[in-house]
């Protein structure tokens, strides 16, 4: 059959589509168990892929679909299952790299044995690795029984075993790397080339050693441990049909040589000895000492030193000749006695002022009958000294100390700094009264030391922490009543000292006060702290709950309670009866307390009226009266229903002055 979709073929497939609709779901039985085979070792030519099943019992109806990679595969033919007649099949292209095979099958119900090839693909492989993975979208694989019910094939992925195509794994190549290497050695490299057709590398190595890194890859790091015995590395290529052939290395894990350098010995200041290393075993052996410059030869198995002065650690390297493993030893040499020497050191070296150090001679060689001068720069006053060994001392500010040393003969000197902190200090400025709630006030902390500090502050109620101030001074921003002040300060080398308090202390604002007129008096509602203004400014001496006014002015009250004052009371106009210039003459008001109408009566002789004005008792204008120059000088009826009850001020103007009298309206 040619690759690709004949007439018949296309026939067939549209008959079974008509087939299909017709066929009803059935539970009783499911479909068979489809696998395409997984072909291993594949080479360049003619290759078939049998599909094979399980289960297939009364099969009426076939529909099989999978798709492939054409790069790896060209699909050649299909050869059916001689009892599956008319079993077709096609190959299409699908446009994107990839082919897809159709196949599809009807008749009567038939019965295969498990294991039925039902059908061989037939292809010609080029190369690689090549997936035949079923295509199912329902009816695109599907089975009927002989009845045409539909079998059950969910889920697809039990009952469409897919298959692959895999080219010939060859054999890895020789191994490269080390054949011959030393117990507990790291990092040795092993690698083959690659293989055509492996994805992936299994290597094995000799007891004791350990694959580091690269496991499955073609190049792999091995460490070699003091446990490690020779053996053989293997590689294997291999991909998901299976492994290729091996390659190995053989490769021998030689011992270390013996490094023993000896034991540790003291000989005396200036003088030598000869070191002893043991010998590496049996072999040839290569040794080598360091430091060199403290050997005569510093490559034979028992070099002698040259005159020592100090204490020294020589190493011992032991070289295996014939494997090269290396072996190293230690062994000390120390030195006694020796020349006088001082070296003087402060135990701490670094204090805060009012802590102690102590001060440490470190007296060694000479005599050993030895006696002390300390002093110190800058001396202070007076002067120290001390003529102990090790003398503990608490200055006030960095020292350094120097130390005297004689032994009977000689006498050496040496210094030792000796770095003193003052201590930090922080002060608390500030303080204030506030006035209601939502107020604040700025208190600082002053700070000395270095930076950065940290310290605890109150209110004597509550504690705060301020664990990092790079800059001083620091500002608190008061809005609770205490005494504040800083519990303790650290900067960053010592405690220090706190100074000072700042009081912040929060009272309510008083009540706002309600001022009136009773009589001649001003009467106002707070009972303390009050003070009277006339037009804007203090009256002195008025701060009684009454003021009687003294002029014709504008009055208010402020009471101040705690440092705190309320707002401004009501202002009252005061008009003192009787102000103004006037010649001859009175005035009388009538009703008075009045309702609807007042009548001003002039009481002869009286000067002409010209206006008439009414007052409340702030001063603020409520009525103004014009009068007819030809009724200026008799009884004037005047309509106040417009006002409201209380107390006001009746102005009665005349080209002379006014007179001024007090209405009640009712």
């Amino acid at each position: 059959m040619k690759a690709r979709f004949n007439s018949t073929f296309i026939f067939f497939l549209a008959f079974c589509l008509i087939a299909f609709l017709h066929i009803s779901s059935s539970t009783a039985q499911n479909a068979p168990v489809t696998t395409i085979a997984t072909v291993a070792g594949a080479l360049p030519g003619q290759v078939d892929v049998p599909i094979t099943v399980t289960g297939f019992n009364n099969i009426g109806a076939i529909s099989l679909v999978f798709d492939y990679q054409y790069a790896g595969l060209h699909f050649l033919q299909g050869i059916p299952n001689a009892l599956l007649g008319g079993f077709a099949i096609g190959d299409q292209d699908l446009g994107n790299g990839k082919h897809r095979v159709t196949m599809g099958w009807f008749g009567s119900g038939l019965t295969l044995p498990n294991g039925s090839v039902i059908m061989t693909v037939r292809f010609t492989f080029i190369s690689g690795i090549t997936a035949l993975e079923f295509y199912d979208n329902g009816p695109s694989c599907e089975y009927a029984d002989a009845s045409y019910n539909v079998l059950n094939d969910i889920p697809q992925s039990s009952y469409y075993l897919n298959g692959t195509v895999c080219g010939a794994v060859a054999g890895p190549g020789t191994i490269t790397g080390d054949a011959s290497v030393c117990l507990g050695t790291a990092g040795v490299s092993y690698s083959v080339a690659p293989v055509a057709n492996a994805t992936n590398y299994a290597w094995t190595v000799p007891s004791g050693a350990t694959i580091v890194s690269g496991n499955s890859t073609n190049s792999i790091t091995v460490d070699f441990s003091m446990a490690a015995v020779s053996g053989n590395i293997t590689a294997t290529g291999s991909n998901i049909c299976g492994n290729g052939p091996s390659s190995q290395l053989a490769v021998v894990v030689n011992p270390l040589p013996v490094a023993n350098a000896g034991n540790d010995v003291t000989i005396p200041y200036g003088t030598s000895t000869t070191l002893n290393a043991a010998s590496g075993g049996s072999g040839s052996f290569g040794y080598h000492w360091s430091p060199e410059a403290m050997l005569v030869n510093p490559s034979l198995q028992n070099p002698q030193t040259v005159n020592l002065t100090s204490t020294t650690v020589f190493t011992l390297t032991v070289t295996n000749l014939a494997t090269l493993c290396v072996n190293t030893d230690e062994v000390i040499v120390a030195i006694s006695g020796g020349p006088l020497n001082a070296n003087p050191a402060a135990i701490p070296g670094v204090i805060c002022r009012g802590t102690s150090a102590q001060l440490f001679a470190n007296a060694g060689g000479g005599s050993g009958n030895y006696t002390y001068t300390w002093t110190c720069t800058p001396p202070g006053t007076p002067p120290w000294t001390s003529t102990l060994a090790n003398p503990v001392v608490t200055p006030d500010s960095s020292k350094v100390y120097h130390v005297s040393l004689h032994d009977g003969f000689s006498t050496v000197q040496g210094s030792t700094p000796l770095t003193v902190y003052q201590l930090p200090t922080a002060t608390i400025l500030g303080g204030d009264t506030l006035c209601g709630a939502g107020n604040s006030t700025i208190l600082t902390v002053n700070l000395t030391g270095t930076p950065p500090w940290s310290f605890y502050y109150s209110n004597g109620i509550t504690t705060w922490f301020n664990p990092a101030q790079y800059t001083t001074p620091f500002t608190i921003v008061a809005t609770e009543p205490g005494s504040y002040s800083v519990l303790a300060v650290s900067d960053v080398h010592c405690t220090g000292t706190t100074y000072g308090s700042a009081v912040v202390a929060v009272f309510p604002v008083p009540p706002t006060p309600a001022i009136s007129i009773n009589g001649s008096e001003l009467f106002s509602s707070g009972c303390c702290g009050n003070r009277w203004y006339r037009d804007g400014v203090i009256i002195p001496g008025a701060t009684g709950q009454s003021y009687t006014p003294v002029a014709t002015a504008h009055y208010y009250d402020i009471v101040t309670v705690n440092g705190c004052a309320s707002d401004t009371s009501n202002t009252i106009y005061f008009l003192m009866a009787g102000v103004g210039r006037h010649t001859g003459g009175n005035f009388s008001v009538e009703p008075n307390p009045a309702a609807d109408f007042i009548r001003v009566k002039p009481f002869s002789p009286a000067p002409s009226v010209e206006e008439i004005r009414i007052y409340n008792i702030t001063g603020r204008p409520e009525a103004s009266f014009p009068v007819d120059p030809a009724a200026a000088d008799k009884e004037i009826l005047l309509d106040i229903q417009q006002l409201s009850p209380g107390l006001y001020f009746l102005a009665i103007i005349t080209k002379s002055g006014q007179t001024v009298v007090k209405l009640m309206v009712q």
